[in-house]
């Protein structure tokens, strides 16, 4: 009977080396790197939606003052009206990258504490999808950029082909808006596509 109760203690004792149980109360260590680097990604992104915000509404209040102040010349009222209509669709695609109740941020930190063994993996796999989706997105927009000054360009040139006498003054204004928005957004999706890309790699690294 003692040798049996002895048997059954050694087969119930951990072996020598095995490995402690998870505390479930406490987030998983990688988990919670993991979960730092996506924090650092949003606020990363709403510091981008920031740029591209304020960009957009100085664009709209300064092409609405040069439409108001230039009204009696053709090409400063295409200016204007460029630069104040390319603003405002900035300004509002900034939106997206703001997350302005911080519903995104607030479920990231949710999952600090719920992510365990393969949903770590998996929650690393999603996140790194949509940092690759974003790096494709900004390079088709990058490309976009490059089609909005080369029209700009084209337009600007052939603006006098234009019957009238007003016409080719206020496409020239225009064209000229339009390549001015096109070389901040090129700027703005040529730095957003590499740091997309970094941002990938980023969440690769933190939870291998």
């Amino acid at each position: 009977m003692r040798a049996s109760l002895l048997a059954l203690v050694v087969l119930l004792s951990p072996a020598p080396g095995a490995a402690q149980a998870v505390d479930l109360t406490r987030p998983d260590p990688v988990a919670s790197a993991l979960t730092d680097v996506r924090l650092s990604l949003e606020v990363e992104r709403r510091e981008a939606g920031v740029v591209l915000a304020f960009e957009g509404l100085l664009s709209l209040v300064a092409g609405a003052l040069l439409a108001g102040f230039g009204n009696a010349d053709p090409f400063w009222i295409g200016v204007g009206v460029g630069t104040a209509g390319w603003g405002a669709v900035n300004a509002a695609l900034a939106v997206a990258l703001l997350d302005l109740g911080g519903d995104r941020e607030r479920a990231v930190e949710r999952a600090r504490g719920r992510l365990r063994y393969d949903d770590v993996a998996r929650a690393r796999d999603a996140a790194i999808r949509q940092q690759s989706d974003a790096a494709t997105l900004f390079a088709f927009n990058t490309g976009l950029d490059v089609f909005y000054l080369a029209t700009g360009a084209l337009l600007f040139v052939l603006a006098d082909q234009l019957a009238g006498r007003d016409e080719p003054e206020l496409l020239r204004g225009y064209a000229v808006a339009q390549m001015g928005q096109g070389a901040f957004l090129l700027v703005f999706d040529l730095i957003e596509w590499i740091a997309s890309n970094d941002r990938a790699g980023r969440l690769e690294r933190a939870a291998p």
